[in-house]
């Protein structure tokens, strides 16, 4: 009997390994998304994609790189945001999808302009993981305030 309890945790434990990994590929390909969603993969904002995974994660240098490869590439061939916002509805909290919007504000302010596909990317990412216009207008202030940009 005991054995059995054993193997439920152990499943368990490997079930939300692996929900980690997704929710970290999810956030890295949204990250990619806005890098890309201007027709330009700037070498800025692709720098603050690997600073943000590197800072975040907590994982090693090989993971980073297997990381930021299988977010560009899903980034690359994913027709839509469902997967990603799937996800990242169902595990993160309110802050946790605020925190998110920080961040993919980072990337687009990386290279220091704003261009009209970013910021429609911007709003309709908040819209569908229920972020209000207050809470994205805060995230891209403390991003404005973290790049050294002025609003």
């Amino acid at each position: 009997m005991m054995r059995f309890f054993e193997k439920l945790v152990a499943v368990k434990i490997e079930d939300d390994h692996a929900s980690d990994e997704n929710l970290r590929l999810a956030a890295t390909a949204l990250m990619f998304r806005a890098l890309m969603v201007d027709g330009e993969a700037d070498v800025s904002e692709l720098a603050m994609i690997r600073r943000i995974v590197e800072d975040e994660f907590g994982l090693t240098p090989d993971e980073v790189e297997q990381l930021m490869s299988d977010a560009a590439v899903q980034a690359d061939e994913a027709a839509d945001l469902y997967g990603w916002i799937k996800q990242i509805n169902s595990r993160y909290s309110h802050e946790e999808k605020c925190y998110l919007m920080e961040k993919l504000w980072q990337v687009i302010l990386a290279d220091g302009v704003i261009e009209d596909h970013e910021a429609a990317l911007m709003r309709k990412v908040a819209g569908l993981i229920y972020v209000s216009d207050r809470d994205v207008a805060e995230a891209r202030q403390q991003a404005v305030q973290k790049s050294g940009l002025s609003d």
